[in-house]
């Protein structure tokens, strides 16, 4: 009866927190799933739990069961139980605890903090999923990754990361906003710093749009159709005209960055009040007298951005004149290219890394809930088996050559003890 109850007080121990963990990481599996073995790493370090803690209790158990009798070494055996029962549960994640938040980090310049993860891995494990299927859908929609009636849009996200293709394409491309967008802006200057914290007014805008930066012409870009600026070509007529771009052509071209493909977002400036404050009527504007006139000029305004000798990357300039409001609005090329913005596409790239991070957390959750039933049933496996193998506890005085043959001196004054104590160690010397 009681090797029944020692089993079942196991079961619900390790063995149950460990499915209490696959249970609770099955939303990382379903988004990550791709990813290979990484974003089960949380279950693999529990696992690895289980097999260690398994070991110490058949091995505390043949041990007790093999000094049966010898009160003092069951006791050991069962404090070694208990002991690694703490130690494999909370006791190592109170050292995770310290070292993991300074490692993530340090690892994504803190854009993922220890406490975010903490707060809602489910949800952070939704994110990050989701940021790969948006990936491999605007590739598939700018023809990067081709679609057809045998592989369609859904079976590219289906495949994930999986995908050599979508391996290829996601490290190639992202090199080159690495390269030749971030790294241009923070090489010669603090100038990424100039767009955070809504400083990035008109001026600065403007500044970090046209300023030369450097750019590794070795580095290039994947594109299905050639996105590159505009070429300024001559005509049979011998005129200046800009070349067309090619589509449906797989080039692999030096792109530029602007800082708004760092962010990744449009930006719409409100120029109502402005307008109102000159004296100029909204009506009229919005009536559409403006209209031709206005598109002109913004196209214009782009394939000067657009030209090498500006700033050789693309920045589309709308204007809304929805609402009663007049707004210029600046959207980056970033998104046409198949890209998220540099935040977001430093975290696809490195995703597998933080679904492995992601996948931590449950274990963490749960090893520190769970394990105080793992100490309490380890504590009762150990109080079985000093009832079942500890004999009566005997008083005993240790013999200084043999720690293992202790001496029984239960009952004796301490003249008796000295007696009994020196005979023993002359009858070991003959």
């Amino acid at each position: 009866m009681k090797n029944v109850l020692k089993t079942i007080l196991y079961i619900i121990g390790f063995p149950a927190l460990v499915a209490l963990v696959a249970y609770n990481s099955l939303i990382i599996y379903e988004e990550g799933g791709t990813y290979g073995f990484w974003p089960f790493v949380g279950l693999i370090i529990a696992g690895l739990c289980l097999i260690v803690y398994t070991i110490v209790f058949i091995v505390t158990g043949k041990n007790s069961k093999k000094n049966k009798g010898n009160h003092k070494k069951v006791m050991k055996s069962v404090a070694t139980l208990v002991v690694m029962a703490f130690v494999l549960t909370s006791g190592i994640w109170l050292v995770v605890d310290i070292a993991l938040p300074g490692i993530l980090k340090d690892a994504t310049d803190g854009t993922r903090l220890f406490k975010h993860m903490q707060e809602d891995y489910k949800a952070q494990a939704e994110v990050h999923g989701q940021l790969l299927e948006d990936y491999i859908r605007m590739n598939c929609a700018n023809g990067n990754l081709p679609v057809s009636d045998d592989f369609t849009e859904d079976d590219w996200v289906e495949a994930g990361y999986r995908s050599p293709e979508v391996q290829e394409l996601l490290a190639q491309n992202f090199k080159s906003m690495d390269v030749n967008g971030y790294k241009t802006f923070t090489t010669n200057g603090p100038w990424l710093n100039m767009a955070n914290n809504n400083r990035l007014t008109i001026p600065v805008l403007v500044h970090l749009v046209l300023n030369e930066r450097e750019v590794d012409e070795e580095v290039t870009y994947y594109l299905a159709a050639t996105l590159e600026p505009k070429q300024i070509v001559t005509d049979e007529d011998g005129d200046d005209v800009y070349k067309k771009p090619v589509a449906n052509k797989e080039v692999e071209t030096v792109l530029h960055w602007t800082i708004l493909d760092m962010q990744g977002t449009s930006m719409n400036i409100d120029l109502s009040g402005a307008l109102s404050g000159l004296g100029i009527d909204l009506g009229t504007l919005l009536g559409g007298t403006l209209e031709k006139p206005v598109s002109s000029i913004l196209e214009t305004v782009n394939e000067a951005i657009a030209d090498p000798a500006l700033a050789g990357a693309e920045l589309y300039i709308g204007i809304d004149l929805r609402d009663d409001s007049f707004q210029i609005m600046l959207t980056p090329a970033a998104e046409s290219r198949g890209m998220h913005g540099y935040q977001n596409s430093a975290w696809l790239n490195s995703n597998n890394l933080l679904f492995a991070v992601i996948s931590i957390f449950p274990a963490r959750q749960w090893l520190y809930i769970w394990g105080a039933v793992v100490i309490f049933s380890s504590v009762a496996v150990a109080a079985l088996r000093v009832k079942q193998y500890g004999g009566k506890k005997e008083e005993l005085v240790a013999d200084d050559d043999d720690d293992d043959e202790p001496i029984n001196v239960k009952g004796l004054n301490n003249y008796e003890r000295t007696v009994v104590t020196a005979l023993h160690a002359r009858n070991k010397m003959k």
